[in-house]
């Protein structure tokens, strides 16, 4: 069982949204320059190829969300 099947079934959290969440919150942290981009994109794809969200959603799903949450991020640092 993978941690996105976990969360939906046991605590009936959307692993998607969690997901998202997470994008949002290192995004934020790269705008401050907590992270470089690169440091805060490897760790979001790792975590979503572990929880199973990849095979889930494909690769683009998961793309498109970090790049949206990273967008939006250095569009309110402006």
């Amino acid at each position: 069982m993978t941690i996105a099947i976990a969360l939906r079934t046991i605590v009936g959290v959307d692993p998607v949204l969690v997901f998202a969440l997470r994008c949002w919150a290192r995004a934020t942290l790269w705008e401050a320059g907590e992270f470089d981009l690169q440091e805060a994109v490897d760790v979001l794809q790792y975590d979503a190829e572990r929880d199973g969200l990849v095979d889930q959603l494909g690769e683009d799903c998961i793309e498109g969300i970090m790049a949206s949450a990273f967008h939006r991020a250095r569009e309110a640092g402006r």
